[in-house]
């Protein structure tokens, strides 16, 4: 398909959900009655659980205008530390014609009494109409020692209410052909009702029965307790489910909103308390903390009656704003080494902490992530699974954070594929992106591939809904989302090259490596050699440091010439070693 086709067809499919800007309203249609409320029942049904840990994103559709936030200490990089990007040149004739397409989302923005922010975009064409209420609460909001709270008060709330037993809220939505949905996130936690247009009544009650009237009994805490510790281990025990806790770990290393995880430390979750889950439901779940965000087929007027009606009455909470910590400078390369029982080939992660979403660059790290690692064509993608045929796939992603956020590369390789040379080929193709930048056609399939993948986003109404709230939480004003667009396409070469350079290097990486269970009788992996200490001073141990890998993570652990000799000595196999000559006999002196 030609580019002007192509084009076309993503125009037509924009104009038919009424998202482009062609100066028009959407095409007038009648609003579906709203349903009255329903009656709480009382019959129990067990409840699937759908929670799902999320500890990071890969670089899809709809990303927010990156609006400074307030209260956050951005990473101590050049940008962060004071020193502001260089401006981006005008577009010239060439940019103006690979100009993205405009988006006008109809947007309408209202603040009820309780501090809960309302935001609705209406498509009277759609059959559906989706609900999404975004708390400003998450992981990185747990106190040390606590790890977890998050997720049981997360599962609690999922399950359902003083007013809708556990399954109820469930049973309700697909009985009338809907769907549910719930996201917890580092800094995050959204809850989604899909229903069909005439159903906006009972998604917005039980939205706001889940807020105001959540069980917080000792029975469902337990429930919810054995669910948190069962989930926590099969994600453990999952093929490759360990490296990414252990990059985050290291990535984020002495910064707890972000380094530990956030399915909860064993110990925490065993010995949780129901008090911890009030205490932190108390503080961070109330109409001042949340975001009720609508989209689909709706009438707006007959909408907000019906968020008067459900919402006004319940109290505002005595809201704990998130409390940063200053962010430790990384100075040199981290490394990690993962053993997986459920692994049958090694897998190798990178991760860097880049700026948070907030920061201008970050635009330009998810052109560089698209560059590397989105569609068959992109750089590791082709040379990786395509050209040499060590990797069975390539994922890059970046985590979308509002503080400290973290650019990652998780790479699968085949089975009898080296490490080492494997990431010698990933970090070659980063210092090509960082000196020689991209070329012109990759700059430009790059940003349509972000282009298509940021509309198809914004398709389904049940993702329109989560995105708008989203972008109204974290950034302060949902209609900044009609904007992203033209931020991907206003990237440059110059703008990858700088970001690749400055926040992509080998200092500030970090590998963890997985491999297969050890074959029985094999020696384990050597470990990296440390620089001899200096004559009087003790060696500091280097909390970044771990077992060694056989791969190129492990003989970055060392530096200097002494220490290559002693890598080269420590990989020869004891086999190869010349053995000794025993000494000859004496010859008895004659008489």
């Amino acid at each position: 398909m030609s580019r002007t086709l192509l084009r076309r067809a993503v125009a037509a499919g924009l104009a038919a959900l009424g998202l482009l800007c062609a100066g028009a309203p959407c095409p007038a249609a009648a609003a579906p009655r709203a349903t009255p409320a329903p009656r709480a029942t009382s019959a129990a049904r067990p409840q699937r659980a759908t929670t799902a840990a999320r500890p990071q994103r890969a670089t899809t559709a709809a990303r927010p205008q990156r609006a400074t936030t307030a209260a956050r200490p951005q990473r101590a990089t050049p940008a962060a530390r004071g020193a502001a990007p260089p401006r981006r040149a005008a577009p010239g004739p060439a940019a103006a014609a690979e100009a993205p397409i405009a988006l006008a989302l109809p947007i309408e923005r209202a603040t009820l009494q309780n501090g809960l922010r309302v935001v609705m975009s209406p498509d009277r064409s759609s059959p559906t109409v989706a609900v999404a209420v975004t708390y400003d609460a998450g992981s990185r909001d747990e106190p040390s020692g606590r790890s977890g709270v998050a997720r049981l008060v997360t599962g609690m709330m999922a399950r359902g209410s003083r007013n809708v037993p556990a399954g109820e809220h469930q049973r309700l939505v697909a009985e009338r052909g809907g769907e549910l949905s719930v996201e917890a996130g580092i800094d995050r936690t959204t809850y989604t009702e899909a229903l069909p247009a005439n159903e906006l009544a009972l998604a917005l009650w039980l939205e706001a029965d889940r807020m105001k009237a959540l069980d917080l009994s000792e029975q469902a805490f337990e429930a919810q307790r054995r669910e948190a510790l069962e989930r926590r281990g099969a994600l453990l025990g999952a093929p490759y489910g360990q490296g990414p806790i252990r990059l985050q770990a290291l990535v984020f290393q002495g910064y707890w909103p972000h380094e530990h995880p956030a399915l909860g430390d064993a110990d925490d979750l065993a010995g949780a308390e129901l008090s911890w889950a009030r205490d932190f439901h108390a503080a961070h779940y109330g109409p001042n903390r949340a975001v009720l965000s609508i989209a689909g087929g709706f009438d707006p007027g007959e909408a907000m009656e019906l968020v008067h009606r459900y919402f006004d009455g319940i109290p505002a909470v005595a809201a704990a704003p998130f409390k940063d910590v200053p962010f430790p400078e990384q100075t040199s390369q981290r490394t990690g080494v993962v053993r997986d029982s459920g692994a049958r080939a090694p897998a190798i992660l990178y991760g860097w902490a880049v700026p948070p979403r907030s920061h201008p660059d970050h635009d330009a790290l998810e052109v560089v992530a698209a560059l590397l690692g989105r569609g068959e064509s992109s750089r590791l993608e082709a040379l990786l699974v395509g050209d040499k045929a060590v990797a069975r796939s390539v994922r890059v992603a970046t985590g979308d954070h509002r503080g400290p956020d973290l650019f990652s590369i998780d790479v699968r390789l085949v089975e009898g594929a080296r490490v080492g040379d494997v990431e010698k080929l990933i970090e070659g193709e980063i210092r090509s992106l960082a000196t020689a930048g991209p070329r012109p056609a990759e700059l430009t399939r790059a940003r349509r591939l972000l282009q298509s993948a940021f509309v198809a986003g914004l398709a389904d109404p049940a993702a329109r809904a989560r995105a708008l709230g989203e972008h109204e939480l974290l950034f302060g004003d949902a209609a900044h989302l009609n904007g992203e667009l033209a931020r991907y396409f206003a990237v440059t070469r110059e703008d990858v090259q700088r970001v690749a350079r400055e926040h992509l290097g080998p200092t500030r990486r970090t590998i963890v490596e997985t491999y297969p269970p050890a074959t029985p009788g094999a020696s384990p992996p050597p470990r990296a050699p440390r620089p001899p200490a200096r004559a009087g001073a003790q060696a500091a141990p280097d909390k970044g440091a771990e077992k060694a890998a056989p791969g190129k993570g492990a003989e970055k652990a060392a530096s200097g010439k002494g220490a290559e000799k002693a890598r080269g000595a420590a990989a020869r196999p004891a086999s190869k070693k010349k053995p000794t000559k025993p000494a000859k006999p004496a010859k008895p002196k004659k008489k």
